[in-house]
């Protein structure tokens, strides 16, 4: 084997599934057919759930030195100046450490991760080499690949396509895209304003045949977009003159702006119809499409390479139940992207295509006088920032528990740390009262033991939480015994005994 995983692109989603493989000591090779990340802006957000996971990796201290952090959403009328929106992800602080979303664009991102990879004694990136063919069979997969040296077979246990939405990995197990086309196209540019203005970011601007959202991702740079009329053609939407006419509706006079990208571009809902074929599993665009309103996209992806990850470590050793392992990556993903992520932007882009029009601003004015009570605060936080979603159908959770399929609250514990960094991106038991933790158990997996729990995870005290390598509680223990533990530790994680 020339490595345990093989991940053919190296994106942001194979670049964090390398990263979390190498957190839990896996090796594998990244096959990148660019020699270069791309140069585009692309996903500029990342949102609070990822940024956890990145923390986990060690991968969050880099991207947040490079990027513009945003501890409210807020969204500003560019025609009168109010604020028709206004988000403070400081409402769930008690259960968020990085209470806010990350400003920073792909390009910047990709290169970070890059550097971080490069770094790592588990990962081996190959850039300019691009997979060609993919076949398994009984022992592991071999991928071809056509690089500066030509060409050459790997071949590895495990094989994972995170190589977008024209990925050879998922034709070549015999899977498409399914779902819809919406009927509106969008365009977006990113523009350099001078330096001596100045305006709160984002901010809306609506006609009564379309809306322009710009959003500021750096000092001076901004992401402008904007749904298209269908009487628009698409070279009339990407002209000069209707460019510079988006950016007057939103800052309100003609001037010497530099515009570094343009792009139009249809928008799409799809997944593929299964996650994992044998050996095979894809991961981000690969596995699904999503509508970029809300910017879950990217995000979705890496959150796919986190649950993903462990499950490919576990699998590695002798005596777990590797195929189901992998099996419960399909289930799990495909419930929290069509049942969560899809859910969620389809919502957004059909609002932003036939709401407005009828609406007009009226639901955001309401929206937000709705959102000044803490009740809808915390509510709008979890969605915006995907920290609500749960596992419901996975063989390796127990829900007949409402914490179990959710992901861990990341409380303050006696001393001032949280339960994410006791954690450390690795398996834990969050013991709450007197448990008696089995010895075996307590040597090879982190106890995070809690005086009380909080009155909204519904437990009595004494309880034990199985908490897997991603954040997502598996199994709730009430009146926990030895006994009783270790069985759920070999329910949740398939007979893994590291």
């Amino acid at each position: 084997m020339d490595a345990p995983v093989i991940i053919v692109g190296g994106g942001p989603v194979g670049l964090s599934l390398g990263l979390g493989l190498a957190h839990l000591g896996v090796r594998s090779t990244i096959l990148e057919t660019r020699p270069e990340p791309a140069p585009e802006s692309r996903a500029l957000v990342i949102w609070p759930r990822t940024l956890e996971l990145l923390a986990d990796w060690n991968a969050l201290d880099a991207l947040r030195a490079a990027g513009m952090w945003r501890s409210t959403l807020d969204i500003w009328s560019a025609e009168s100046g109010e604020r028709l929106i206004d988000v403070d992800f400081s409402n769930v602080a008690d259960v968020l450490e990085y209470c806010g979303a990350l400003l920073v664009p792909q390009s910047e991102t990709e290169r970070l991760l890059q550097e971080l990879v490069r770094k790592s004694e588990h990962c081996e990136l190959r850039t300019g080499c691009e997979a060609t063919s993919l076949t398994q069979d009984a022992e592991g997969v071999t991928v071809v690949a056509r690089g500066p040296s030509g060409e050459e077979r790997l071949r590895a246990k495990y094989a994972v396509g995170c190589d977008g939405g024209h990925s050879i990995v998922r034709h070549a197990v015999g899977l498409t895209l399914e779902g819809v086309t919406y009927p509106g196209r969008a365009v977006l540019s990113d523009e350099i304003l001078p330096t001596a203005h100045a305006f709160p970011s984002p901010r809306f601007s609506l006609a009564r045949s379309s809306f322009v959202l710009g959003i500021e991702y750096a000092p001076s740079f901004w992401r402008v977009i904007s749904l298209l009329p269908a009487s628009v053609g698409d070279d009339d939407a990407i002209a000069p003159a209707a460019r510079a006419q988006r950016l007057q509706r939103l800052f309100g006079e003609n001037m010497a702006t530099q515009t570094i990208w343009t792009n139009l571009f249809h928008i799409h809902r799809r997944h593929a119809q299964r996650f994992v074929v044998g050996r095979v599993a894809l991961a981000g665009d690969a596995a699904h499409l999503n509508s970029p309103a809300g910017g879950q996209g990217m995000n979705a992806g890496i959150q796919d390479a986190a649950n993903l990850a462990w499950k490919l470590a576990y699998a590695l050793e002798e005596g777990t139940d590797a195929p189901a392992l992998l099996a419960s990556y399909d289930v799990e993903r495909h419930e929290a992207i069509a049942g969560g992520v899809e859910r969620y932007t389809d919502a957004l882009t059909r609002f932003g295509i036939n709401g407005f029009r009828w609406f007009g601003v009226v639901p955001l004015r309401i929206l937000g006088r709705l959102l000044r009570g803490a009740g809808f605060q915390r509510k709008a936080c979890r969605a915006a920032g995907m920290l609500g979603g749960r596992y419901t159908k996975s063989p390796f959770i127990d829900a007949r528990h409402p914490l179990a399929g959710r992901r861990i609250d990341d409380l303050i514990l006696p001393g001032g740390s949280r339960i994410n960094r006791k954690r450390a991106g690795k398996a834990a038991i969050v013991a709450v009262g007197e448990v008696d933790i089995p010895e075996a158990s307590a040597s090879a997996i982190t106890v995070i033991r809690l005086p009380l729990a909080p009155r909204h995870w519904h437990v009595k005290p004494p309880v034990a939480l199985i908490v897997r390598p991603d954040g997502c509680v598996a199994i709730v223990v009430e009146k926990p015994t030895a006994v009783r533990i270790s069985a759920a530790l070999r329910k949740a994680f398939a007979g893994a005994k590291g």
